[in-house]
């Protein structure tokens, strides 16, 4: 693709963002379409819930405009996100409930990893043993690590710029690894992801310019989003190994913040006696706000945590640490992790 003519439409997809959040952010307080604060939530005021609602139509309106058909099959992809994007939105609106939520994220991710060319069929030499594959399991494997990815990522929604932030940094480092691998293509086609994302945070997070956030993901936002980030990252790694421009245990590294403290939340509710799902103040982002630190640092400290343990995943495997220590390394990190969440429940 054409340096100037790709640049050129990352600028005008962030341009572009930047003006329809500013005109969807007035007509959301119009329709009433927010988040209005109360309960767990402790936003000062009434704010937007569009944020997934401009990002991805702009995001698949710049992959058209520059022609990005090798994102294959799109069409697919694409109705699988608007169906996300709505449940998302009427679920922001009217609160489904949780469990009709969960069945219709199982559904659409089954859709995904059929139809889209998404299932988890390598995973690398995982346990030491030599290169391992999913075979038959493949396809649930796929499903369960979408699910549980589009609700890590929906639960980190919490802190201004949170979410928003950690999408970002993950799309960053899987842009540097298809930059690096080759895949120039899918270079760009991350990068039009990310102008967008950059643009919603430029409303969403918390600047000396900005004290709080003028809009939020919302669900519709957050699933969407997820589903797209999970395709980039089994796309870049399910080439077989000689061609392999992300190493499989690498994705989990990348997305080890919101994954290990799901993970852990998920027994520390067990152990509570309550839905593994149901929503309260536990997550890493509470109890950092907890001891007393801002929002704003609050953000700053976690993401700081998914750069550095994204750089962790990568760097590692280039510089020959092998995929088994790798994987046995996080594991020790989310046991431990888990462990203390439940002295400490």
């Amino acid at each position: 693709m054409d340096l100037s003519f790709a640049s050129t439409v990352f600028l005008l997809g962030f341009l572009a963002t930047l003006i329809t959040f500013w005109i969807g952010i007035k007509l959301a307080h119009k329709y009433d379409f927010v988040d209005k604060p109360g309960g767990r939530k402790k936003h000062d005021v009434a704010t937007p819930l569009i944020g997934g609602l401009i990002i991805v139509p702009i995001y698949f309106i710049l992959g058209l405009s520059a022609n990005l058909d090798f994102i294959m099959p799109f069409s697919s992809l694409l109705l699988g996100v608007i169906l996300l994007l709505s449940i998302g939105a009427l679920d922001d609106k009217f609160h489904i409930h949780p469990w009709v939520r969960f069945v219709i994220q199982i559904w659409v991710a089954c859709f995904i990893v059929i139809f889209c060319g998404a299932e988890i069929k390598y995973m690398g030499d995982l346990f030491g043993f030599g290169e391992f594959y999913t075979g038959f399991l493949g396809k649930a494997f796929s499903v369960i690590c979408f699910v549980l990815l589009m609700n890590a990522i929906n639960m980190m929604d919490g802190v201004d710029g949170l979410a928003g932030g950690f999408i970002t940094i993950a799309l960053g480092w899987l842009m540097y690894v298809a930059y690096s691998g080759g895949a120039g293509s899918k270079f760009w086609a991350i990068a039009f992801l990310i102008a967008p994302m950059i643009g919603f945070l430029a409303y969403n997070a918390r600047t000396p310019l900005r004290s709080k956030a003028a809009v939020f993901l919302g669900d519709a936002g957050a699933l969407s989003l997820a589903i797209i980030l999970g395709w980039f990252a089994i796309n870049l790694s399910q080439y077989p190994p000689h061609l392999e421009v992300l190493a499989p245990v690498s994705i989990i590294w990348i997305m080890a913040v919101p994954i290990i403290d799901t993970f852990a939340l998920f027994f520390v509710r067990m152990k509570q006696g309550r839905s593994p799902f149901e929503a309260d103040r536990l997550h890493l982002h509470h109890k950092i706000l907890d001891k007393g630190y801002t929002p704003g640092q609050t953000c700053l400290i976690i993401l700081t945590l998914a750069i550095v343990s994204g750089g962790i995943g990568i760097f590692g495997i280039k510089a020959g640490i092998p995929e088994y220590v790798m994987l046995y390394s996080w594991s020790s990190i989310w046991i431990g992790y888990t462990f203390y969440r439940l002295k400490h429940a």
